[in-house]
C-alpha cells in the first residue's frame, strides 16, 4: 500500500500516526490529500457537530500555502503552533494567571534580578501577540511562554483537553520534527490519551530534517509505545539518481526511490577536501586557522570559477545555490559582512534584527514581512529604489504618498521628484548609511516609525544626566550601534536586501529547508561553528557529543537534499583518513578529490 492508502486506513480506524517522509517526497501533498480525505468522508459529521479539522504548520509561509491549496475551506483551521495553542488556552484567564505564577516562580529562581515572586497578586489578565515581547508584570507572554503554559494547562485541567477533544477530532501537524517537546507532550500525553476514541493526531515530517535545537526530532518512543503508527514514504520527486543514492547512504531509516513514471536525470555528486600544512607545536589554534585561511579562500574561489565555467549559474536570480553554515559567512560572501558584524555586536540574534528586519533601521531601508500573511511589505527605501529603477511610476507615487511626508503634485513636482530619486540612487551606490539616512529624512522619502523616532530621541539624551545605571548602559549601547551603523557603506544594505529577496547565490543551510535548486555547492568547515557542528567526527562516527552529532548529520542531509541535478560538497577543514574512507563509500572514490 502507498503511504496515503495507509493513512486513509488509519483515519478510518481513528488511530493516530506519524508519517516519516524523506526530502523531496511530496509530504505537503500527502498532508493535503489527508485533509481532503477527511473532508470527503466526514464533512456532514463535522458540520453537524460544529467541529473542525486542525492543520498546524511551522511557519506562516507554510500556513498560507496550505490555506491556498485548500481553497480557504471553512471546516479546516490552519494555524501556526503558537496561534493554535494560544487559541486553546486564552479563554481560561483565571487558570492562566495561576499557571503563569508557577512559571514566574521558576524564573525567579533562574533570574532573581529580573523576576519577582507573588505575580498572581499583581496581574488581572494574561495576553499574547506575535511581537515576541515578554513582560510578566503586565501579563504579556513571549512565544516560548505560550509553549510552556500550554503544557501546564493541558496537564492540569482535564476539562480543557475534553473540550478541545470535542471541538477538534482531527489534528494534523506539519514538520513535526521541529515541534517543541513540550507541545508534543501536551498533544499526545494529555489531549490524545484523554480522548483516545475521539481525537486523531497525524504527524507529518522527517526526523532527519530536524535542524533547530528546540524541536522534538523523533517520535519513535511514541511509536514503540503504540500511541502512534509509523508510516514511511520512500519516493523522491526532487533529486537526480546519484543525489538520491547519496541521501540513502547518509540516512538509515528510509531508502528513497525515484517514483514510477518519473524520468529522473542521472546527475552527479562530488566531494572535495582541502589539505593544509601541519600545525606547528607551539602554534596557537587561532594563529594556525588564520594562517590557512588564505588557502581556503583560494580553493573556494577557484572552485566557484570552475563550476561557473561548467555552466553553473551563481548570478543574481541564478538557478544554482551556495550553502554555507553560518549567517556571518554568508553575509561576507554576499557583500554585507560589515553590516552583519555591526548588528552582531548589538543584538543577540542578528538574523532576527537584520535579516528578518525586526530592527527599526533594517525595516526603514528594507521594508518588512507581514507575519500573518507572509507577504512583503514594500515600505523600505530599497523598494522605492526598485520601483524607480524599473520605471514603475504608479508604485513610486503610491509609496511616496503612503510612506513619506511627500506632498506630491504629480505634474508640477515631477521634475523635482525625479531629481531627488536620481540623487538617491547615486548616493546609495557611493555613500554611507548616514548619508542615505539623512538624505531620506531631509527629503521626507520615508516616514520614521514610532520605534525609530523613539530610538533617535533616546540616543540624543545626555547619559551623564541619567541616574539609572542599567538605563545608561542600554543607551550607550544604542549610541555605539548607531555610530557604527552610520559609518558602514550603504551598498551593504543593498546587498542585504538582495539576499533577503533570495536574489543571490548564497544561503545558510538552515535557510533552505523545503527549497530546491538545480545545482548546489555545500561548503562545510569545522572551524566555523565548533560548539554546534563537527563534520569530521560525524563522518568518522567518533563524535562524543550526541546532540552535536545529530545536529551535524541532519544539517548535512538537509543541505545535500536541496540539489535537483548536481551536488558538490567542499570541505574547507581537513578530514582524517577514517572520514575520507566513509566519504569514499558514500560518494564513490572516483568522485572524491583532494585540493
Amino acid at each position: 500500500m502507498s503511504a496515503f492508502e495507509n493513512i486513509s486506513k488509519l483515519i478510518d480506524d481513528k488511530h493516530s500516526f506519524v508519517l516519516e517522509a524523506g526530502a523531496g517526497s511530496g509530504k505537503t501533498y500527502t498532508l493535503i490529500q489527508s485533509i481532503n480525505y477527511i473532508l470527503n468522508e466526514k464533512e456532514a459529521e463535522l458540520k453537524l457537530n460544529n467541529q473542525h479539522i486542525v492543520c498546524i504548520t511551522y511557519t506562516n509561509v507554510a500556513k498560507n500555502e496550505v490555506i491556498e491549496r485548500l481553497e480557504n475551506n471553512p471546516l479546516v483551521l490552519v494555524s501556526t503552533i503558537h496561534e493554535f495553542l494560544w487559541d486553546c488556552i486564552k479563554r481560561f484567564n483565571k487558570q492562566l494567571i495561576i499557571e503563569l505564577d508557577v512559571l514566574n516562580e521558576v524564573m525567579c529562581k533562574e533570574k532573581p534580578e529580573k523576576f519577582e515572586s507573588g505575580l498572581k497578586e499583581r496581574i488581572s489578565s494574561v495576553t499574547y501577540d506575535d511581537s515576541g515581547f515578554r513582560d510578566f508584570e503586565k501579563g504579556k507572554l513571549h512565544h516560548d511562554d505560550v509553549i510552556s503554559l500550554s503544557l501546564q494547562m493541558f496537564k492540569n485541567y482535564t476539562s480543557l483537553t475534553q473540550i478541545l477533544g470535542q471541538k477538534y477530532p482531527y489534528i494534523l501537524i506539519d514538520e513535526y520534527q521541529d515541534t517543541a517537546e513540550e507541545t508534543i507532550s501536551a498533544l499526545i500525553d494529555f489531549l490524545l490519551k484523554r480522548n483516545v476514541n475521539d481525537v486523531l493526531l497525524g504527524f507529518y515530517g522527517d526526523s532527519y530534517q530536524k535542524i533547530y535545537d528546540e524541536g522534538v526530532g523523533s517520535l519513535q518512543s511514541y511509536v514503540d509505545s503504540g500511541d502512534l503508527s509509523l508510516i514511511t514514504k520512500d519516493e523522491n520527486y526532487r533529486s537526480s539518481q546519484n543525489v538520491i543514492k547519496l541521501l540513502n547512504n547518509i540516512r538509515d531509516n528510509i531508502t528513497q526511490i525515484t517514483p514510477e513514471g518519473i524520468e529522473s536525470p542521472l546527475g552527479s555528486v562530488k566531494f572535495i577536501n582541502t589539505t593544509h600544512p601541519q600545525k606547528e607545536k607551539k602554534e596557537k589554534v587561532k594563529d594556525y586557522e588564520a594562517r590557512v585561511q588564505p588557502k581556503k579562500e583560494q580553493v573556494y574561489t577557484n572552485l566557484v570559477g570552475e563550476l561557473e565555467r561548467d555552466g553553473w549559474d551563481f548570478g543574481e536570480n541564478g538557478k544554482d545555490k551556495i550553502l554555507i553554515i553560518v549567517n556571518s559567512k554568508v553575509a561576507q560572501q554576499a557583500g554585507f559582512g560589515n553590516l552583519y558584524k555591526v548588528y552582531s555586536k548589538r543584538y543577540f540574534d542578528p538574523k532576527e534584527s537584520l535579516l528578518k528586519r525586526e530592527n527599526q533601521f533594517a525595516s526603514f531601508f528594507m521594508g518588512s514581512m507581514d507575519k500573518k500573511t507572509s507577504k512583503e511589505r514594500e515600505t523600505g527605501i530599497e523598494h522605492l529604489s526598485e520601483f524607480w529603477k524599473n520605471k514603475d511610476y504608479n508604485n513610486v507615487i503610491r509609496f511616496l504618498k503612503r510612506n513619506g511626508n511627500f506632498s506630491l503634485k504629480i505634474h508640477t513636482d515631477k521634475t523635482k521628484t525625479a531629481k531627488i530619486l536620481d540623487e538617491l540612487n547615486e548616493l546609495r551606490k557611493a555613500g554611507t548609511i548616514k548619508d542615505v539616512f539623512e538624505f531620506c529624512t531631509s527629503n521626507a522619502l520615508n516616514l520614521l516609525s514610532q520605534s525609530l523616532s523613539n530610538f533617535l530621541k533616546r540616543i540624543s539624551l545626555n547619559i551623564d544626566e541619567i541616574e539609572d545605571e542599567e538605563l545608561k548602559k542600554r543607551i550607550q549601547k544604542d549610541k555605539d550601534f548607531y555610530e557604527q551603523l552610520m559609518a558602514v557603506n550603504y551598498k551593504e544594505f543593498i546587498y542585504a536586501f538582495k539576499h533577503i529577496q533570495d536574489q543571490t547565490a548564497y544561503s545558510t543551510k538552515h535557510g533552505t529547508k523545503g527549497e530546491e535548486y538545480r545545482n548546489v555547492l555545500v561548503v562545510i568547515d569545522d572551524t566555523s561553528w565548533k560548539q554546534k557542528y563537527n563534520f569530521q567526527n560525524f563522518f568518522s562516527s567518533s563524535e562524543e557529543k550526541e546532540d552535536r552529532e545529530l545536529r551535524t548529520k541532519n544539517l548535512f542531509y538537509v543541505s545535500c537534499s536541496r540539489a535537483v541535478e548536481n551536488l558538490v560538497v567542499l570541505a574547507l577543514s581537513e578530514m582524517n583518513d577514517v572520514s575520507m574512507g566513509v566519504l569514499g563509500s558514500w560518494f564513490n572514490n572516483e568522485n572524491v578529490e583532494i585540493k
